[in-house]
């Protein structure tokens, strides 16, 4: 664990002098008194502000702030752009009207040209009938329509031109929606004046012959419970998850409390001169005798050896059914044990009571510290009710104390 920590912090550090290496040769500014130039913007941008070190004069760099406007159009360059510009204004301007001599809605007036650099500044001649933003202010506009115009100044650099556009505002129209509107609002209106002393407003029944039904609309957003949805099945699935991960962990610790047992009933039987298979037998018929007798509870470790007793019944042999037992076990000490007794059945090695007796201090020191884990995990999950048995003491304490200063 040290030296992958160790291998992290070297990743670190190397990381570190990569990036600075990189930002240093990125970051690293033009030398322009070899170059001699300052790059103006482009036609209409703002003007480019320089951080310069001019060097060559003091012992010290002098730290200078140049700022250079952007290029310039040329007289007669400016006047073919403020042609161009006064040429696409006539359709962009009109927006949702047919033309300009026939205007029914709001313009939509740029305030900048970006393409060519050139700023608008919009000023109508008739504020009363359009604003200088194309709003239509008239409300009651013949039907013959009304005359007006809206001038656009066009700047680029030191250049100006004054652009007048004719308009002819008619009367708007309006969707059937805005239609709809104004016919509600123009009837309710009345009734609510006509009858101010009722207790409730009657809503119009009818519209161009045909039935009028209302809803009142509520503020709620039902679009949420898919999402709900979606996460109660998430929520669900890692549930599920960690509850195989809950069994899968108390599997795991019903099998290593149970090793040193499993090795002290092996060594008991093989010192009282029963081989390892008959041993096996033994403790498989005294382990389903007790669980008839409803005095124990079933253990993961027994079952597996039930298994792999009844394995050894069908015919498997006696090594690889055991080996097969520490395989579902999956833990590294019940793999050593059945490697020592697969070792012990091949050679006929006499030391196999002094083997399992090593092995069974070392199973009785792995059984505590497993009890010892067992233990502070319980205490663990004990300080969350004794923190909110402390909180509503708290409350208990202090609401009679705030009661008490009000």
């Amino acid at each position: 664990m040290e030296r992958k920590q160790r291998t992290y912090q070297i990743v670190c550090v190397i990381a570190g002098f990569f990036l600075y290496g990189v930002a240093a040769l990125t970051g690293q500014s033009e030398d322009i008194v070899s170059n001699g130039y300052l790059e103006r913007g482009d036609y209409g941008e703002d003007p480019r502000i320089y951080d310069l070190l001019v060097e060559g004069i003091l012992e010290e760099p002098i730290d200078y702030q140049a700022q250079v406007r952007p290029i310039q159009y040329k007289k007669e360059k400016a006047d073919q752009v403020f042609d161009k510009v006064a040429e696409e204004l006539e359709d962009q301007m009109r927006g949702k009207n047919p033309s300009l001599s026939e205007i029914r809605f709001d313009l939509e007036l740029p305030d900048k040209v970006s393409q060519y650099g050139v700023s608008i500044l919009w000023e109508s001649e008739n504020p009363d009938i359009l604003d200088s933003f194309g709003r239509i202010q008239i409300e009651d506009c013949p039907e013959k329509g009304v005359e007006t115009a809206i001038n656009a100044v066009l700047t680029t650099g030191n250049y100006k031109r004054n652009v007048v556009f004719p308009l002819r505002i008619y009367p708007r129209s309006f969707t059937p929606e805005e239609k709809l509107t104004a016919f509600l609002q123009k009837q309710i209106e009345l009734e609510d004046s006509q009858n101010p002393t009722e207790k409730k407003v009657a809503l119009p029944t009818e519209y161009k012959g045909k039935i009028l039904h209302y809803k009142e609309k509520k503020d709620k957003d039902y679009r949420l419970f898919p999402v709900f949805g979606c996460l109660a099945a998430f929520l669900l699935y890692a549930r599920e998850k960690k509850r195989e991960e809950d069994v899968k962990k108390e599997r795991k610790q019903k099998l290593l409390l149970d090793y040193a047992d499993v090795v002290y009933q092996l060594m008991v039987f093989t010192r009282a001169g029963l081989t390892v298979g008959r041993a096996w037998e033994r403790i498989v018929l005294n382990y389903e005798t007790r669980r008839k007798s409803k005095r124990y509870e079933s253990r993961p470790v027994y079952e597996e050896m039930v298994k792999t007793f009844q394995e050894m019944q069908c015919g498997q042999p006696e090594g690889k059914a055991i080996m097969e037992f520490g395989k579902r076990c999956q833990l590294q000490s019940y793999l050593k044990l059945t490697t020592l007794l697969e070792q012990n059945r091949r050679t006929g090695a006499k030391n196999l009571q002094q083997v399992l007796e090593q092995e069974m201090i070392s199973a009785w020191e792995q059984q505590k510290n497993v009890a010892r884990r067992m233990g502070e995990e319980a205490g663990t999950k004990l300080l969350l009710p004794l923190f909110l048995m402390l909180f509503v003491v708290m409350v208990l304490v202090m609401t009679p104390a705030m009661m008490a200063m009000a």
